[in-house]
């Protein structure tokens, strides 16, 4: 039996990339019969210290006036690719330094496809949002690069499934049943070290996809040793070569969506991603559903 997506959020903010997550969200939306609604979720304007009342009534005028642009851009991007689909989408406004809205609506939907953050590019998505989303938000997220070299179209045709045998990988698998059930190609991949060689943890989830009718091909690869150079980098971790090395093997086999886990943890009031999880939330090329 096909499994469907029934309820879909696509998280709007000030990027030029939201009319590419709303249109993919709302093909989406259609193929699969879901409701979509589109939350417009950003932090309020800045606000400073200022040396007189008189500025500081004004510095709030300005600040309210300007937030109240951004929503007015905001529902003119909803309205516009609702009109583009023939669909009517509604869109629900969130300017709050709070995620604790945006969480308990993600707890209630089979999916949120949003952008990959642009370092160079603000937009007014709430500090540490996204890995909150990803750790406690328990829905699988979508995410939709700011470089794409692949029609956002075939999202979905040629899926690659990175598999670790771990509850976040099993999740990531199952939440993905519904892409994976319509692909035209599905391909199970395994990075192992020289010690845990075997296919055992392959043929395992390959036997559970072909329970759900999906052939997947499978993959093993071994993980590289990194260089002394590598090391020397700032912020480079182990896992790096991981990520890097699950793009290079999405660029070869013309794969457009990767399916993972997304691991990572809070330890005293702290986030904190795993290594493979951070790089290829920073190096995505094509979109990536990730599931903790």
């Amino acid at each position: 039996m096909s499994m469907n997506l029934r309820s879909l959020i696509a998280l709007v903010n000030d990027s030029p990339r939201s009319a590419a997550v709303l249109t993919l969200a709302q093909r989406l939306a259609n193929a699969h019969g879901a409701q979509l609604q589109a939350l417009h979720a950003v932090a309020p304007s800045a606000s400073g210290a200022y040396l007189s009342p008189e500025a500081s009534s004004l510095a709030l005028e300005l600040r309210v006036e300007a937030d109240g642009q951004r929503r007015e851009r905001a529902a003119a991007l909803v309205a516009q690719v609702a009109a583009a689909s023939g669909s009517a989408l509604s869109c629900t406004h969130l300017m709050s330094e709070s995620t604790l809205e945006v969480l308990q609506m993600a707890r209630n939907s089979d999916l949120l496809v949003l952008g990959q953050t642009d370092p160079q590019t603000p937009d007014g998505t709430a500090q540490g949002l996204i890995g909150r989303l990803l750790i406690s938000g328990g829905c699988p997220l979508l995410f939709v690069p700011y470089v794409n070299d692949t029609p956002l179209e075939r999202c979905g045709s040629r899926v690659l499934v990175a598999w670790r045998d771990t509850r976040e990988s099993a999740r990531a698998l199952r939440d993905a049943l519904p892409f994976l059930q319509r692909a035209e190609r599905v391909e199970l991949v395994r990075f192992a070290d020289h010690e845990e060689a075997g296919p055992e943890p392959l043929l395992r989830a390959q036997a559970y996809l072909r329970q759900h009718g999906i052939e997947a091909e499978l993959k093993l690869l071994h993980q590289r040793e990194s260089s002394l150079g590598e090391r020397l980098v700032t912020h480079w971790t182990p896992d790096a070569p991981v990520a890097e090395a699950l793009l290079s093997h999405a660029a070869d086999t013309d794969a457009d969506l990767i399916v993972m886990g997304g691991f990572g943890h809070t330890r005293l009031w702290e986030l904190v991603l795993g290594g493979v999880t951070r790089t290829m939330l920073s190096s995505m090329t094509i979109p990536v559903l990730m599931s903790h």
